[in-house]
């Protein structure tokens, strides 16, 4: 189903939209908040503006607007992580875990931000190549 947003100033309204004879988006359709060219709304509850601001504190510049784990589910569904919610046994590469101590998907494995040379780095996110990501916590 998808949702009509019409803003007054300060009152939002949302309400089911029917579109005749067009497919529900797919990830490829939807906003990306993925890249350079992302949209950083979609995670972040900073404006774009404030978050390429120098005068934008780095904790605001942080602040998400759902948990890790809720905002990946939105475009990637509840069937995506490997090991999320888990403690990990090893940690080689001490990758960074959640308060819990457990692995979450965008800031275990995967960094929104990550700028490689590496293209398959690139491509999926990943905090370090796949080799160097992989033996962090297994052994082969």
């Amino acid at each position: 189903m998808r949702i009509a947003i019409i803003s007054l100033g300060f009152i939002v309204f949302a309400f089911p939209r029917v579109v005749l004879g067009t497919a529900e988006p797919t990830l490829d359709t939807k906003l990306n908040p993925h890249g350079t060219k992302g949209n950083c709304q979609i995670c972040h509850v900073e404006s774009e503006t404030s978050l390429s601001s120098w005068f934008t504190l780095g904790s605001s510049k942080r602040k998400l607007k759902e948990d890790y784990v809720t905002l990946c589910e939105q475009c990637h569904g509840v069937d995506f992580g490997h090991g999320v919610g888990e403690t990990p046994r090893l940690n080689r590469e001490n990758l960074p875990l959640d308060a819990d101590k457990e692995i979450t998907c965008a800031i275990t494995c995967h960094d929104m931000h990550i700028q490689s040379d590496d293209p398959q780095q690139n491509h999926y996110h990943l905090r370090y190549p796949m080799t160097r990501l992989c033996l962090s916590c297994h052994n082969k």
